[in-house]
């Protein structure tokens, strides 16, 4: 993250109707850093699904690691005592940053900015998406920022844009055959099945949903009874 930050250039998102004024000077511990905010509006389920299933695949994946923290949705602030200075990632993965539970996401305690981040493409969001966030996120430190379209190319021009950072910028990186490495991940982001999946080049195998990897289990389950009725 760069050491200075110039805020004059930041996105600044306009203030919630039901936020404290606080003049200069206010002891930081009495501001208020909404968890939740009044311009929050509600997506489709498209978004909402594609959103599950990733966080659980990471989930599931990172589930030993206790140095990684990862979340959806979450307010993240990033210039100490203005409220008005946040925004809302569909999915940041942060590394070096202790794995409990957090109302909102303070850039100024935490010392990292999410490494890797994800925004899920809608009608609502996408222009957002492809400008400003980007700007933002480069400015910030991300190294690496996945936009998906979860409705496969009805907002942006391709179904996956992907941006890995060199030295200070964060350049469009090849999404080739439908799938880009992301080096902090260690894992393949591949659209797949129209939807798009998590792929692990060391297991050769993709990450499982919550969901699928009950499925799995019961599979086995009735596999093994099925085995013992043999006997």
């Amino acid at each position: 993250m760069p050491q200075v930050l110039d805020t004059s250039k930041a996105q600044t998102f306009p203030p919630n109707q039901a936020e404290i004024y606080y003049p200069p000077g206010t002891a930081e511990e009495e501001i208020v850093y909404p968890e939740q905010r009044e311009d929050d509006m509600g997506e489709t389920s498209f978004h909402y699904k594609l959103i599950a299933d990733l966080m659980q695949m990471l989930q599931m994946y990172f589930r030993e690691r206790e140095d990684i923290f990862l979340t959806a949705n979450m307010n993240l602030y990033y210039v100490k005592g203005s409220t008005n200075k946040w925004f809302a990632p569909d999915i940041l993965v942060a590394f070096g940053v202790p794995n409990h539970d957090r109302r909102v996401y303070k850039l100024w305690e935490e010392n990292v900015f999410p490494q890797v981040v994800f925004e899920i493409a809608s009608d609502r969001t996408w222009r957002n998406d492809v400008d400003d966030k980007l700007k933002l996120y480069e400015q910030l430190g991300a190294e690496e920022y996945y936009i998906l379209d979860s409705e496969h190319g009805k907002y942006l021009s391709a179904p996956m844009l992907a941006f890995h950072r060199q030295e200070e910028s964060l350049l469009t990186a090849s999404v080739n055959g439908d799938r880009i490495f992301s080096p902090r991940l260690g894992l393949e982001i591949v659209r797949a099945e129209n939807s798009f999946r998590l792929f692990n080049p060391n297991t050769n195998e993709f990450l499982r949903t919550l969901e699928e990897a009950e499925s799995e289990l019961e599979r086995l389950k009735a596999e093994i009874e099925r085995l013992k009725a043999q006997k």
